[in-house]
């Protein structure tokens, strides 16, 4: 049966480079630190009418870069080495490194329960080079409950609590104000439980830890194959967002200027992944295209990280305070993920919301509610992230 692993060592740094691509984020559980101003790579120069001199700068640029990156990762070499450390990160005993991300609403003066309305197992096959994602959508209720988390003669399942308050939940009744690492831990059990999953660590990062990381990586860029047109959202004093068809638009963090009305393009990353209401193109928006839309964010940002394009260092100190996790989040670890998320694909098929009307049960009470069809998900679980043999 799967399980959540239990360690003496696990590490937040895995977070930080998965997470700072997450969706429905949130602010973080420290006080908010301000947004890094990121070490972006210089964009590529060129002189009009002259070829030559402009190949020379482009040259001259990625050479800058490249030196730029050496130096970062010399210094978390250095780190490491003046510790005498050595990674403690390992494979779960299905040969995967598997993480649970949760992206949770809550903020500054935030006066509601806390939901965690992204809710993604994203897996690595270090035998393959191949990641599988599975985002489980906030409506889901009848969730199945780890026996470990039942109270005695309790229910199997949530019953009508949807799955994105588990978290608050758990803290809620965890008695003598049971800490955020316990109720994540049995957050893991559940969703390890229900869809028969290795689950290895966790990562919660909440709306003010996405912006400072996401500034921290230089921003992300994404391309939107369709326009992002939803009018309902309020990011600013004037309501609407709109994002238009782009390729590789780079979307920044806390330093992006808030997004004003649908006639005007929108460059803040964590509206992008939040926006659930207007249309996609010709289709509506909703929770089940957001989910995707977090999904390619992630990629991107593992790409952009794990490529050197960004400084490690600085993602590293920044997961401690923007970040809770049960991941370590020291320099040979961070070398050691590094090594291993670069150059690894993300087929669109090893991707997946479990969505109705295939992976779930649209349901009339609760309103707006679904339960997950079990034998299906579990059957996409077992055949996208299957035990592997590491050599």
């Amino acid at each position: 049966m799967s399980v959540i692993r239990r360690r003496l060592g696990s590490f937040a740094l895995a977070a930080s480079l998965l997470v700072a691509a997450f969706p429905g984020v949130a602010a973080s559980p420290t006080p908010d630190a301000a947004a890094g101003p990121g070490a972006r790579a210089n964009p590529p120069l060129a002189a009009p009418g002259d070829d030559t001199l402009g190949a020379l700068l482009r040259g001259a640029s990625g050479a800058g870069e490249r030196l730029r990156s050496g130096l970062n990762e010399l210094a978390l070499a250095s780190a490491g080495l003046a510790t005498g450390e050595e990674p403690t990160i390992s494979y779960g005993a299905d040969g995967r490194l598997t993480i649970l991300l949760l992206g949770s609403d809550y903020r500054a003066d935030y006066k509601y329960l806390e939901h965690t309305d992204v809710m993604m197992v994203v897996s690595l096959d270090p035998v393959r080079g191949k990641l599988a994602m599975a985002s489980v959508p906030r409506s889901m209720v009848r969730f199945p409950i780890h026996p470990e988390n039942r109270p005695p003669g309790g229910a199997k399942d949530s019953g009508d609590l949807r799955v994105n308050l588990l978290y608050d939940s758990y803290r809620r009744t965890g008695g003598d104000g049971e800490a955020d690492a316990r109720a994540l831990e049995r957050v893991g059990m559940d969703v390890a439980h229900a869809l028969r999953v290795e689950i290895d660590y966790y990562a919660l990062i909440r709306f003010s830890g996405f912006d400072a990381l996401v500034d921290m990586a230089g921003g992300i860029a994404v391309d939107i194959p369709a326009a992002i047109v939803d009018p309902s959202y309020q990011d600013s004093p004037t309501p609407g967002i709109r994002f238009p068809v782009a390729t590789d638009r780079l979307l920044k963090g806390g330093s992006a200027k808030r997004c004003a009305g649908t006639t005007k393009d929108c460059k803040r990353g964590i509206v992008y992944v939040r926006s659930r209401k207007g249309k996609v193109g010709s289709v509506p928006n909703s929770d089940y295209q957001r989910a995707r839309r977090q999904q390619s964010f992630i990629v991107a940002a593992i790409k952009k990280v794990a490529g050197g394009e960004a400084d490690l260092e600085m993602l590293r100190l920044g997961s401690i305070s923007h970040i809770t996790t049960d991941m370590p989040r020291t320099a040979a670890d961070a070398l050691w993920l590094r090594d291993r998320l670069s150059g690894v694909k993300a087929p669109v098929k090893s991707r997946v919301v479990f969505a109705p009307p295939t992976w779930a049960t649209d349901l009339t009470v609760p309103k707006h509610s679904a339960r997950l069809k079990l034998k299906e998900v579990r059957a996409w679980i077992a055949q996208k992230m299957p035990a592997v043999e590491v050599p």
